[in-house]
């Protein structure tokens, strides 16, 4: 088997988790909220740290976002990104 060097480890960015909170349907409005909530597996929480450490060594901000009202049909799962804005300089 061939080496293989740390530049060639890719991390899958396509994030996932059980769940979003506050959930669709809350008796509250968004501007009455003062918490947001993520659930977790512990093979999503590993996935997503991975992915959070990978990229915190180049980005000086990381953005996570949570698609609370867009469940996936084939898992039930919802969706979470990792990005970083850069302004133009």
């Amino acid at each position: 088997m061939a080496r293989k060097s740390p530049k060639s480890i890719r991390v899958d960015s396509n994030v996932r988790c059980l769940r979003i909170y506050p959930i669709e349907g809350t008796s509250k409005s968004v501007k009455d909220l003062k918490t947001v909530g993520i659930k977790l597996s512990r093979d999503q929480a590993v996935h997503l740290a991975r992915v959070l450490l990978a990229v915190s060594q180049d980005w000086d901000e990381v953005d996570v976002t949570g698609y609370r009202l867009d469940r996936r049909k084939t898992d039930g799962t919802y969706h979470i990104t990792v990005t970083s804005f850069r302004p133009k300089e």
